[in-house]
């Protein structure tokens, strides 16, 4: 069964970001749209068998089940809801950043 896909406004302007940090910052506008096909091909993904994705081994992010798949240099995070069959992005980071304290910050907030 294939599941909705959705994207927090957080995680859409998070791949806006980093898709102009790339294009704009780095003057390199054919990997900003490869980065952003990338990322789309891969949020397209997930409507079948989400859960081939690992869970963040985290002791604190690991009871929210917020799986993790490598696009490029990031990271998409994402929640897996079964009883809607619905994926949520939450978020789209640079892998090399404090990515599990961003997290844990917006679930705080949450």
């Amino acid at each position: 069964m294939n599941y909705t896909v959705e994207l927090s406004n957080t995680a859409e302007q998070d791949i806006h970001e980093s898709v102009r940090y790339v294009t704009l910052q780095l003057k390199n506008p054919i990997a900003g749209r490869r980065l952003l096909g990338n990322t789309i091909d891969c949020v397209d993904s997930l409507e079948s068998f989400p859960a081939r994705f690992p869970v963040i081994g985290d002791p604190i992010l690991v009871i929210h089940q917020i799986h993790f798949v490598p696009v490029q240099n990031y990271l998409l995070f994402y929640q897996i809801h079964e009883p809607s069959h619905t994926v949520m992005v939450l978020r789209f980071l640079y892998g090399k950043s404090d990515w599990a304290s961003i997290l844990k910050k917006d679930l705080l907030r949450s």
